[in-house]
Formats: C-alpha cells, structure tokens, sequence
C-alpha cells in the first residue's frame, strides 16, 4: 500500500462525510482555498464557499442518510492525483403516521488533488448525476436528467478527465489485486463514458462476454464497443456500479466476482423502512483476466442477471 495513497483517501474520507452530514465546517482541511467545482445539477463555481452552495442537499431533514462509495479509481504522479469514484445517497423521511418516504440518486465524482504544504487538499471536483429515483420533488432546485435529451448531452465528465488519461502511468509499486481491481472498475468507466482506446488496453482483443442480461454472446472488442455506442444513445447517462466480491490469483491467470450496485432497479421489490439500508445487486459478473505485459486484461466476462438485497453493506461510508 502506498502511504500516499492513503492520505488521499483520507482527504476523501472526510469530504464525503461532509456530504452526508450536509454540514461543511472545516472545509479547508481537505479543499484548496481556490478550488474549482462543476457540478451538473447546481453549475460551476471557485472556492470552498462556491462548494457548500452548490453541494448542500437542499430537501428535508433527513431521519437517516445512506451513503454508498462504489468504483473508486485512483492514481498520484508525484504531487498530483486524480480519483474518480460512484456515489449513491439515500435520504430517508418518517412523515406523519410514520410514514416512510424516501430519495435516492447516483453519480461518478472525479475528485483532482494537490500535495500543498505536505498536505493532499482537493483542488477540483467534477459530479455527474447519473440517475434519481422516488421524490425528486424534494431536489426540485436542481437541474435535473432530460431522458429526451441528444446522445451524452453536455456531460460533466468527459473521457479524457479520467485517471489513467490523467496519470498513465504510476512509478509506484502496486499488487497484482490493486492493478486487477482497477481493471474492473476501468471496466465500469469504459461502459459510461465510451472511452474506447482504454477498452484496448484492459481486454483482449478476441475477448468473450456472455451477456445473459441482455441474452447475447460477444466476442470481440469491436462487438463490445457497437452494443455500448446502443446503450449509450439510449439513455443520457449510464452508471456501472460494481462491487468486488473475490479475485483469485494464479500465476499469469485470475478469476474474480463481483456484482452490480443498482438500487434504482431492482424490478418489482420495493424498498422501505424494512430494507432502506440494505444494498440492492442486480447482476452478478464472473471474469477471468491474463497477466500480459505486467498488465492483467480480460479474458471472459460473464454477466448474470440476478435482482438481490444485502444486509452487508461493506462500502458504506
């Protein structure tokens, strides 16, 4: 583990928790005085009181906020580093007759930090919303999703914001698991943001993908990428979510589990004050992946469609 790393996730850490808490004390700790934010629901602003504003939850007090941190990605060139992850919020209310209400969405954040003063502090934060589900109503401030938009319109978060475009290479030592978790979550990015050229550089070219959601076999990169460019223009954003559940090693071979993070459709379950704070898979993902080159690429991909809840919730925040 680099330490490094891990100061910046501690940095990380304490802003998520400040969304939470919808209470933004202390910012300096962890923002640079002139950070920069474009955020697609509220706009475009400098400075850490330009992020209280456009990042404070506007709806109701919360009786409880579930946050979940899913798909993180994160790299540091000596004193700069990039970090995309998913965020999901769910706020919860318990109205009158104790009724039970609820508003969740998703998005991918791309937080860009600077070591200033022996300090990491992040001096750029980008945040796409992806999806929102249940009583919008509560956020009717916001800008919100147009399903009937063009293709990928004005989307915060472009391609080339990506970390590997942003760090392409890193001069520190990682583990075989790291790099391998990194190549799933790329996996997840390609999927949204159509970042073809690095689907080239994490799978083989002659890579199998049985999709049993959608009831096809793939068998290329080629393939991959014209089913993409479909779901793509189908909706105005996409979010993979995943969640890694095991990768197994052997020599220059690896298999791992994961499954998709996806409480917005989960089909005709419902949640409520029963289940509220469980995390909600609707797909499960088995992938065997190569060492090539010191890089590990995927082999085979087979997807699983499979609508569950979780009481373990090993990501939340």
């Amino acid at each position: 583990m680099d330490l490094e790393l891990e100061k910046i996730r501690e940095v990380q850490r304490e802003f998520v928790e400040r969304l939470k808490e919808n209470c933004f004390v202390d910012l300096d700790r962890v923002l640079s005085h002139d950070v920069k934010i474009n955020c697609y629901m509220t706009g475009r602003g400098k400075g850490i009181g330009a992020v209280e504003e456009l990042l404070r939850y506007p709806g109701p007090a919360p009786s409880d906020v579930k946050m979940n941190i899913e798909n993180e990605i994160l790299r540091r060139d000596k004193e700069y580093a990039q970090h995309s992850f998913h965020l999901l919020m769910l706020y919860t209310v318990c109205g009158e007759n104790k009724q039970f209400h609820f508003m969740q969405y998703g998005g991918t954040m791309v937080l860009s930090y600077k070591k200033q003063e022996k300090k990491w502090k992040i001096c750029k934060i980008l945040f796409d919303l992806c999806w929102l589900d249940q009583n919008s109503y509560w956020v009717n401030s916001w800008k919100m999703l147009n399903f009937h938009e063009p293709w990928n319109h004005e989307p915060v978060i472009r391609k080339e914001d990506s970390v590997w475009r942003t760090v392409p290479v890193c001069e520190y030592a990682r583990t075989d698991e790291e790099k391998i978790r990194e190549t799933l979550f790329h996996f997840g990015w390609i999927t949204d943001t159509e970042d073809y050229e690095l689907l080239e550089m994490i799978a083989l070219r002659n890579v199998v993908i049985v999709d049993g959601y959608h009831n096809q076999r793939i068998t290329s990169t080629d393939e991959w990428k014209e089913f993409l460019k479909g779901i793509n223009y189908k909706e105005p954003r996409l979010h993979h979510s995943y969640r890694i559940r095991e990768i197994l090693i052997d020599k220059d071979k690896a298999e791992a589990r994961m499954s998709r993070v996806e409480p917005n459709r989960i089909g005709t379950k419902v949640i409520g004050k029963h289940n509220y704070f469980m995390d909600w898979f609707t797909m499960d993902c088995n992938v065997e992946l190569i060492r090539v080159d010191k890089n590990w690429k995927i082999k085979h991909v087979e997807f699983i469609k499979n609508i569950y809840s979780s009481p373990v919730v090993s990501n939340k925040v």
